[in-house]
């Protein structure tokens, strides 16, 4: 399949949303998410979703995709987007999910089935042992771990998932041997992207976090979907394991790190141009030399 579009990709609240959405409304293009979190159905306020009348003036595609009930993962998106490429329309791909980018850019590289058995495994060691094995097992992918990542069990419990049952190079394909294309990306001062981040947790707690989170307690949620930041903080304070300003403090920390472990990815993992938002006072004069980036680095290719 020969598809493109153009990439804009951000930390959260760096404000891509707004510029995708403003050059969509302008020009026609059809707005593909790449945000893990936009999947879910039901989680709407806490993953900053477009508006019932932002959706009205703008076409979108990669929201909604499965219940929050439902596992879901980097193929099950390719797979759901895939019509939209083939569509023939123009398409800007807008997010923060960096392997989601990385996928439809450079390819989904080879991967072990999911083992529900191996993964229970895995979370039952201690932090020592977990780690010891990721650096026998899965070397290559450990060292390319950034510092924060290879002391998060998670991250490590993925390589392990990810290396079991594969194929030793030169047998499957590689990432690193994949030309890396250019693709937009907005940058946004550390302070101000700091006060986005909390006044984005106000607005979400005024619009209806709380009501929407009772409402996903009452489904037999996944564990992705529980963890979620900012709804489980939600949880915890509908339960009363949290006061409403703990919600609020811990889901602003769990932000920031989030934006932090995004900006890590785009750096190690793409090739971004990165555009200072600090140099524009208007989102039209933002949105203005986005498109002329894009226009002078092309479009993407989408690797499926």
């Amino acid at each position: 399949m020969t598809a493109s579009a153009n990439f804009l990709v951000g930390t959260t609240a760096s404000g891509k949303s707004g510029i995708a959405q403003y050059i969509a409304e302008r020009e026609g293009q059809l707005i593909v998410s790449a945000d893990s979190m936009n999947l879910y159905r039901g989680m709407d306020i806490g993953t900053a979703k477009p508006t019932a009348n932002e959706r009205k003036t703008a076409d979108y595609a990669g929201f909604d995709l499965a219940e929050p009930t439902e596992k879901f993962n980097v193929a099950a998106y390719l797979d759901a987007v895939r019509p939209s490429f083939e569509s023939g329309r123009e398409i800007i791909v807008a997010g923060g999910t960096g392997l989601y980018v990385k996928c439809l850019t450079e390819g989904f590289d080879v991967v072990s089935p999911e083992n529900s058995n191996l993964r229970k495994e895995l979370e039952a060691l201690d932090f020592q042992t977990l780690e010891k094995r990721a650096q026998t097992e899965a070397t290559e992918l450990f060292e390319k771990l950034t510092i924060d990542d290879q002391k998060n069990p998670r991250r490590l419990v993925r390589i392990l998932e990810r290396t079991a049952g594969v194929p030793p190079a030169p047998q499957h394909s590689s990432w690193n041997s994949r030309p890396k294309p250019k693709l937009i990306g907005l940058h946004v001062e550390r302070e101000v992207l700091l006060q986005r981040i909390e006044k984005r947790v106000e607005q979400m707690y005024a619009d209806g976090l709380l009501a929407e989170a009772e409402q996903l307690l009452k489904l037999d949620l996944s564990q992705t979907a529980m963890q979620a930041i900012g709804y489980a903080e939600a949880f915890a304070a509908i339960k009363g394991e949290m006061t409403l300003e703990q919600a609020k403090e811990k889901t602003i920390i769990r932000t920031r790190q989030l934006a932090k472990r995004q900006m890590t990815w785009f750096r190690n993992q793409l090739n971004v141009e990165w555009i200072d938002t600090a140099k524009f006072q208007t989102l039209e004069n933002l949105a203005e030399a986005v498109s002329n980036a894009w226009k002078t680095i092309g479009p993407t290719p989408i690797v499926f």
